[in-house]
């Protein structure tokens, strides 16, 4: 599935082309201890053992991926960088129950087709975001929950050259939101990690 380039207003896709020019893993997701920590303890905040349609957009290159895919029945990943997408594709091995493709959030935001998301994980994208695409990603995701669906959130605390947004503030807007209702919270001076629930409309606890 070929899709065009857009790009994010605040951080060119260029600067993330020639991060995986230089590595496979930018982010050191297979040796370093904060990446397999935080995985571990994502995996373990999410509330059932198996999903059946989840979307993880901003992927990287797959290694939160593979192990969501092992947790359900359909899973949808994506990254607006071409190289991400071949070694998440590469890293799966040709899993038949696992989409991926090039797509830019929030501007490309897919249909989740006759089942909703019953899971959305956010990890590690939205301070890429400026802040009309931010507002439109905490409402696509809302909107393409199905009813007790779940939405996770986890990013890095410390400031970096490329952040559009800080973590607190990404996830006060998601908290805010009058059908998310707080499951799960988890923080330390590296990482926020929040889990929410879709509720209806008037419901919230």
């Amino acid at each position: 599935m070929t899709l065009p380039t857009i790009t994010m207003p605040g951080t060119s896709a260029e600067h993330f082309h020639s991060l995986y020019a230089r590595s496979a893993d930018p982010w050191h997701t297979t040796d370093s201890w904060y990446e397999q920590r935080k995985q571990s303890i994502v995996l373990a905040t999410l509330p059932r053992p198996r999903f059946v349609n989840v979307y993880e957009p901003g992927c990287g290159n797959g290694a939160l991926t593979l192990a969501l895919a092992a947790r359900c029945e359909r899973l949808w990943a994506s990254d607006f960088c071409d190289e991400a997408v071949r070694l998440t594709l590469e890293r799966l091995c040709g899993q038949a129950h696992v989409q991926v493709a090039r797509h830019s959030v929030p501007e490309q935001w897919p249909d989740s087709g006759p089942t909703p998301f019953d899971l959305i994980v956010l990890s590690e994208l939205c301070y890429y975001l400026d802040d009309e695409q931010l507002r439109r990603t905490v409402r696509l995701s809302v909107a393409s929950l199905g009813t007790t669906g779940y939405l996770l959130a986890c990013h890095w605390k410390p400031p970096f050259d490329d952040r559009q947004q800080e973590t607190d503030h990404i996830h006060t807007l998601f908290d805010q939101h009058a059908q998310l209702r707080a499951c799960a919270h988890y923080e330390d001076e590296q990482f926020r990690l929040d889990l929410w629930q879709k509720c209806p409309l008037g419901e919230r606890a």
